[in-house]
């Protein structure tokens, strides 16, 4: 918790302090327009990748889900794509307004949904214990440190006290 509350802090001015390092605030700004890339261009539509970030509505209707998909994508890309667009506006910044906070847990989660998915991490799995050796050892580093990250957003944003 110590941790957490050094990295991102809400002040008593509505704002939210962040204490990254500058290597975390790199591997952001690299990852993130990779993610914006994946989620824009047309042909990845289909790409499993993607999958977690577009979820199923109509899980039970193949033709309501693709009209809901057809209607609703172009929207979702568009908020994503805003999102992640603000985190590298403000990837710099040491103080963040809620709505920054706020676009950056959705740009940090798409981010880590990524990944989870080309990890075949299913939800809330804490995955299997990896040696430094393995081959996959940093990947899982990464979506560890992605999901510690959220979850330090999520406090920031749920404590109102400053």
């Amino acid at each position: 918790m110590a941790l957490r509350n050094q990295r991102i802090k809400s002040t008593r001015h509505g704002t939210y302090r962040l204490n990254l390092p500058a290597e975390e605030r790199q591997l952001l700004a690299h990852l993130l327009p990779q993610v914006k890339e994946l989620i824009t261009t047309p042909a990845n539509e289909s790409d499993d990748r993607v999958r977690r970030l577009f979820p199923v509505a109509y899980a039970d209707d193949a033709a309501h889900d693709a009209e809901y998909q057809h209607y609703m994508r172009d929207e979702l890309v568009t908020s994503r794509v805003k999102s992640i667009d603000t985190v590298l506006e403000s990837i710099e910044a040491r103080e963040l307004t809620e709505p920054q906070l706020m676009a950056w847990m959705r740009s940090v989660n798409a981010v880590r949904l990524v990944l989870g998915t080309m990890l075949d991490i299913q939800e809330d799995e804490g995955g299997p214990e990896l040696l430094p050796n393995d081959p996959m050892f940093s990947e899982h580093a990464l979506y560890d440190y992605l999901s510690f990250l959220l979850e330090t957003i999520i406090e920031a944003l749920g404590d109102p006290t400053g």
